[in-house]
């Protein structure tokens, strides 16, 4: 009897681990214009995390990935993001890499975004204050491994953005067709 219980438990835990690493690693990829504005990350406003998308990969990385503002020393409201809830993937090599999260308007250095980024925080609103990009650096080369989205790190609203993405907001193409004045 004790056999059996002890298989039904070792199936319970290897069931609850399955479904926990696979909701962790199920993050959806945005990887055109049009997944972008179908996911419906960062706006209409007051939300602000399309602007701030957009301002930092075209303001805070080089076309190598190369971070040209500094997550460690927490340049416009860069501090570290501590992924308790796995919403990220795990970092196994923690000398070499670190999650930083951007976004957080009432955060220190937050003041110095862009004013088109802050424009319709309100203290009073959550909405205003929701969205974050959070990036996987490498401290060892300054390097942005990867990039991510989210809505205040719900994992249905947290997506990784892709490099066909990438290239689009880092040239500025306009893709938010919408009647919202957003760019």
């Amino acid at each position: 009897m004790a056999y059996g219980q002890e298989m039904q438990f070792s199936f319970l835990l290897t069931l609850v681990l399955s479904v926990v690493l696979a909701s962790t690693l199920a993050l959806k990829t945005l990887d055109s214009e049009q997944e972008l504005q179908d996911s419906g990350f960062g706006w209409p406003p007051p939300r602000h995390g399309l602007k701030l998308l957009v301002w930092y990969v075209q303001n805070c990385l080089d076309n190598n990935m190369v971070a040209l503002c500094d997550p460690v020393r927490g340049e416009y409201g860069f501090h570290p993001f501590q992924n308790r809830a796995r919403l990220l993937p795990k970092i196994r090599d923690k000398k070499q890499y670190r999650y930083f999260t951007l976004g957080n308007l009432n955060y220190r250095h937050a003041e110095d975004l862009p004013a088109d980024v802050r424009k319709y925080y309100n203290w009073s609103d959550p909405e205003s204050n929701k969205d974050r990009v959070l990036v996987r650096y490498n401290k060892n080369n300054k390097h942005i491994e990867d990039l991510y989205a989210s809505a205040h790190y719900a994992q249905k609203e947290t997506y990784i953005i892709g490099p066909n993405l990438l290239v689009s907001l880092r040239h500025g193409v306009p893709f938010c067709h919408r009647k919202v004045a957003y760019f």
